[in-house]
């Protein structure tokens, strides 16, 4: 039994708030946190019919409940196995993707196992391996996330895209591509450029400076294409920052395991080739990019089966 009436409460009180915040998890009322691909991946994982964020919910009401009876050492035990057998998810993670509200719900179940432990006085032999190896599973998925929002950059086009294409000014292909692409009237598109030389890095330089001062990309890309064009002035600042965001959209196509440009990368599929009937001859290409794109979703309103 706890010797004071106020740790009993205070552990009772974050385990409740620990509650609510996955009773809200559970109601999809947190989706706001659900910024990576992780919380799309697990949000719908259950067991026997039930989200795991209800488990979450049943576990922290238990453990406020059993601290408001006295029963800390129980509590203890319950939240080290809790943190035990999260720790395997912390695994799964790392292999597959971050989970924000996952993170938290850890970090939650972490401090309420040190608050449990420091009310009864707990050695320090029970703690600091848990401590450690939480530690070890916790950092690499700290580290992905932060990865994953620093994302890629795009030179132009809309936050969200059907078509996402991968270029560079000096790839020939990529030269043919640029201009059919953006004389189409393709709304949907986003451009993310790479550096495969530091002459291209002048030439997006020269882009970037024609598309903030209202040129089409179409213009932009030609006049950084057009022999004998120089690079505007750009400070030291302005050139490093660009040489990162290049970076990291060479670093996406890396992680991808793509080798080739042009990339062009689509969510869904245009409607030309969803379409059973052939095309009659002498007709344009298949592929039309200012078609509306489909595909099973789970929002989509036709169910994929």
């Amino acid at each position: 039994m706890l010797s004071s009436k106020r740790p009993r409460l205070g552990l009772a009180f974050f385990a409740f708030a620990s509650a609510v915040f996955c009773a809200l998890n559970a109601t999809q009322n947190m989706d706001a946190i659900c910024i990576t691909t992780g919380c799309e991946i697990f949000k719908d994982v259950s067991i026997f019919g039930i989200s795991l964020w209800w488990y979450g919910t049943a576990l922290f009401l238990s453990l406020s409940v059993l601290n408001l009876i006295k029963y800390a050492k129980t509590a203890f035990a319950l939240a080290l196995v809790a943190v035990i057998v999260d720790l395997g998810f912390l695994l799964l993670m790392i292999f597959t993707a971050p989970c924000v509200p996952c993170l938290v719900f850890a970090g939650l179940l972490l401090i309420q196992l040190y608050m449990q432990s420091k009310v009864l006085k707990k050695p320090r032999r029970v703690m600091v391996p848990v401590l450690i190896l939480w530690t070890l599973l916790f950092a690499p998925n700290i580290f992905s996330t932060i990865n994953e929002e620093l994302g890629t950059w795009a030179i132009t086009g809309p936050e969200v895209a059907d078509v996402q294409v991968f270029f560079s000014p000096s790839c020939t292909a990529c030269r043919s591509l640029i201009p059919n692409l953006t004389q189409s009237g393709a709304k949907n598109i986003r451009f993310y450029p790479i550096a495969e030389t530091d002459a291209d890095v002048d030439a997006i330089l020269i882009m970037q400076r024609a598309i903030e001062h209202g040129s089409s990309l179409y213009i932009a890309f030609n006049r950084a294409i057009r022999p004998g064009a120089s690079a505007p002035e750009a400070t030291l600042r302005e050139r490093l920052t660009l040489q990162w965001n290049l970076f990291r959209n060479k670093s996406k196509l890396g992680a991808m395991g793509i080798t080739k440009i042009p990339v062009l990368v689509t969510n869904g599929a245009p409607s030309s080739l969803l379409q059973h009937e052939s095309k009659p001859r002498g007709s344009s290409d298949l592929l039309d990019f200012t078609d509306d794109f489909s595909g099973c979703a789970k929002d989509s309103p036709i169910p994929c089966d």
